[in-house]
């Protein structure tokens, strides 16, 4: 994986991490609205997954740090970019 895939993907992720947190609000919404003793698993689903969609956006964001800190880190350790310390 190349930095710039680590990139896409990490903003990807947060792109649907943020859809899904979106969608879990307007379903609690809409449900206390309509009926509130209504029993409703897919709501329920849909909160439960959040963590794992939160954890998903979290990996996907180390895999970029480490990825921009390996080409930062392969920039700067090429001995003619530095002087002599003196």
């Amino acid at each position: 994986m190349t930095t710039h895939t680590a990139i896409a993907l990490a903003r990807h992720v947060g792109r649907i991490l943020c859809w899904h947190l979106a969608l879990a609000m307007t379903g609690s919404a809409a449900s206390v609205l309509l009926d509130a003793d209504r029993y409703d698993p897919a709501l329920y689903a849909l909160w439960a997954a959040l963590p794992v969609t939160a954890v998903a956006w979290a990996l996907a964001r180390a895999v970029e740090k480490r990825h921009q800190r390996r080409e930062r880190d392969a920039r700067s350790a090429d001995s003619a970019d530095w002087t002599p310390a003196a």
